[in-house]
Formats: structure tokens, sequence, C-alpha cells
């Protein structure tokens, strides 16, 4: 009962994200703290590959959700979860180059790391509010207040 009621519903696409946005944050302040690294490449996450496979978990549980659940479907959810975010979107890649390379080999770009930390930032906000939200209806709901 309770492994259905937390692999169902957004619960399972929202930990993804937080966990995608807590990876990013990291790769990007590598890339931060490396600045001055000669010859040092800044690194990303698969962005649009992430976004990508969170469509995709979508679309599968709506389909899920319009044939019924079945004993069957309730076993495969996590897997095909785990199938879509692969280990490959959580692991860091260089970077697109978005400016002119530096004599030293850098390609640093400070103020478009800082702008994507902040973006990411707020994507992992997003997410962990949402859960935490989810989770204290759960919770009136256990508790049978109104």
């Amino acid at each position: 009962m309770l492994p259905s009621l937390f692999d169902s519903g957004t619960l399972p696409l929202l930990e993804k994200m937080a966990m995608f946005g807590e990876r990013r944050q990291q790769v990007l302040a590598q890339n931060i703290a490396h600045a001055g690294t000669p010859n040092y490449h800044m690194q990303d996450l698969d962005v649009e590959g992430f976004q990508q496979a969170l469509r995709d978990a979508v679309q599968f549980q709506q389909r899920s959700a319009r044939t019924g659940p079945a004993a069957t479907e309730a076993e495969t959810k996590p897997a095909a979860l785990r199938t879509l975010f692969s280990e490959d979107l959580f692991q860091a890649r260089d970077g697109r180059q978005r400016n002119i390379t530096f004599q030293d080999g850098n390609n640093r770009s400070i103020e478009y790391q800082v702008a994507e930390m902040q973006k990411n930032n707020m994507m992992q906000r997003f997410a962990i509010e949402l859960m935490t939200s989810q989770m204290n209806m759960l919770q009136t709901a256990i508790s049978e207040r109104v």
C-alpha cells in the first residue's frame, strides 16, 4: 500500500527533479570554482535530455492512468522511471561553448554560470515545495483532519 502511494502520481517525478537540481548545482558550483584553472572547460548536465525524460515520464503516467491500475503496471512504473531517468542524465559532460576561449584555454563565463545556478535553484525549490505540499496533504489525510 505505502510503496504504491509513493511510486504513483507526481512524487517520483518531483524526486527526480530535486535530485537533478542538486547534482546540477554541484556541477555549476564546480565550474565557478575552476574559473581560473587553465584548460578547464565548463561542464553541465544534459538539461534538454532531462526535460525530455520528464515529458516522457508524464506521458507514461497519463497512459497508465487511462488504461487502469493493473498489478503488473504498478510493478513496472518504478522500472520505467529508472529507464527514462538513466544515470547518464546525472553525469557531467563538457558544456556547450557559449563564449570565446581565453588564452589559458579556459572557456569561463561566471555570469552565465551564476544565472544558470539561479534558474536551477528555482526549479529545485519548486520541486521540493510541491513534494512538501503533497506530503502535508498525505499527513493530513492520515491524521483524519479536515
